[in-house]
């Protein structure tokens, strides 16, 4: 009798995650690459639009690269941007306006240790 009430629960809580799964993913602005299976490497992001510019957000997790578009009402699809993020990840403080730089935090951290 528990056995049938733990596959039950089981399958409840698999239902649950399929059910937000499904309402996540439509409410979000994504898409991933579909065909031969492989691209699934490469995703989209569609931003949102600003008056008649609508922005597309490419990202090639292999290739490290972000490639940004503008869909322009009438005019077409234009590429605006795009940036390897290779070395980017590679920093470790870049153009902080706000908070702590990573020192900062290093010396808090270390005080806290000593205490």
């Amino acid at each position: 009798m528990h056995k049938i009430y733990r596959v039950n629960t089981i399958v409840l809580i698999i239902i649950a995650l399929l059910f937000s799964i499904l309402i996540f993913k439509n409410t979000t602005n994504y898409v991933i690459a579909q065909g031969d299976g492989s691209a699934r490497h490469t995703f989209g992001v569609v931003g949102d639009r600003q008056g008649n510019r609508e922005p597309f957000y490419l990202v090639d997790t292999e290739e490290q690269t972000i490639m940004v578009y503008e869909y322009f009402q009438g005019g077409g699809l234009g590429l605006v941007a795009v940036r390897n993020y290779k070395y980017d990840k590679k920093l470790q403080d870049y153009g902080r306006p706000y908070g702590l730089s990573i020192d900062e935090v290093k010396a808090e951290l270390s005080k806290m240790q000593t205490r």
